[in-house]
């Protein structure tokens, strides 16, 4: 009898906020170095407006694969389908040009 190894692809993990899922809009995005584990990217989709006591109570927050990032946010794909190391960085959605340009990072999360 041989016995053969099956490998499987892990799905890479996006942090998604609870507002930009309900919304539906994801216009800033957020990576950050540290990651916790190899299927975290170290991305995080907001909808630009949460406060900081909003991001920080889990219950507002998903983890989501990258493809079903992709499949709410299409436009994501030129940051989310590179497999890069995370870095510190910031996106904002930019309407003019219909795509995510960098931005500053913030100091803190968002506010309204």
């Amino acid at each position: 009898m041989v016995m053969t190894q099956q490998t499987t692809t892990m799905p890479r993990l996006v942090f998604l906020s609870r507002r930009a899922y309900e919304s539906g809009k994801i216009r800033l995005v957020l990576r950050n170095a540290a990651v916790w584990d190899a299927r975290d990217t170290g991305f995080q989709l907001l909808e630009g407006s949460e406060t900081g006591l909003e991001l920080a109570n889990p219950e507002n927050s998903l983890l989501v694969s990258t493809s079903r990032a992709l499949e709410l946010e299409p436009r994501l794909a030129s940051l989310l389908t590179h497999d890069t190391p995370p870095v510190d960085a910031a996106y904002a959605y930019d309407e003019a040009t219909g795509s995510f340009l960098p931005t500053a990072m913030p100091v803190d999360p968002p506010t309204q």
